[in-house]
């Protein structure tokens, strides 16, 4: 590997724990929101998000319109009847407001991303997801400042392991694929996705999966801070 010169972070559950428990506490906001304001009964509009989730997911596989919770919300008004251009932005909303209070920044990132920093290390959230979610995101978790750049699937046209996000944040940052190492706790999507590029990968096994066979070279951590420590060793 050649001189380091950017490090590349998945989001969700990377940098951040608690996606999931995000999850399921935005559906019972929405639950409460439909019932209240809707006048339709909670668990089905909560249902008819979620299908209506699915259904975009199988129409446009792996492209960046599936994360868009405005599209999940449309569709769920419009199969109950309901006004989607009313009601949809509102329920996004809610759905958002309710996810970002479980964001639990994991330990050791700040530290990390100051050092990249001083050091003059560029560094990008290469993520799936809407850019202006993703962009909230890092700024209710105190990290505007400390990230250089974003790259979404949005902007990139493609979700990961596509490889035009990773390719958008090697232009980015200026620097070829032997100069950066990503970071993601999704195996297939950043280590496979990053090594497919031809950047090394870090994948952040928190949930402690059983250890994928990879043509690729990869390191497996299970703590951020342990993906500090080998980034650390790397500079």
């Amino acid at each position: 590997m050649m001189e380091l010169k950017a490090v590349f972070f998945d989001l969700d559950d990377t940098l951040y724990a608690g996606f999931a428990a995000g999850d399921a506490h935005a559906c019972t906001c929405l639950a409460t929101y439909a019932e209240a304001q809707l006048g339709v009964r909670g668990e089905d509009f909560v249902r008819a998000f979620l299908e209506s989730r699915r259904r975009l997911a199988r129409r446009q596989p792996g492209m960046p319109p599936i994360h868009d919770r405005v599209l999940f919300a449309q569709g769920a008004l419009e199969r109950m009847g309901l006004n989607a251009i009313r009601h949809a932005r509102a329920v996004h909303r809610v759905y958002w407001d309710a996810m970002f209070e479980k964001m639990q920044l994991r330990p050791g990132v700040c530290a990390l991303l100051d050092e990249l920093r001083d050091k003059g290390i560029k560094t990008a959230v290469c993520t799936d997801m809407m850019a202006d979610i993703q962009m909230e995101k890092l700024d209710r978790l105190g990290l505007t400042d400390r990230i250089d750049y974003l790259v979404s699937s949005e902007e990139a046209g493609m979700d990961k392991p596509g490889a035009p996000i990773f390719w958008l944040a090697l232009h980015k940052c200026g620097c070829l694929p032997q100069q950066a190492v990503m970071v993601g706790d999704n195996f297939r999507h950043d280590v496979q996705g990053a090594a497919d590029a031809g950047i090394a990968g870090i994948w952040l096994n928190w949930t402690r999966l059983p250890r994928p066979e990879s043509e690729h070279d990869y390191t497996e951590v299970h703590t951020f801070e342990q993906a500090a420590a080998h980034i650390r060793a790397l500079l």
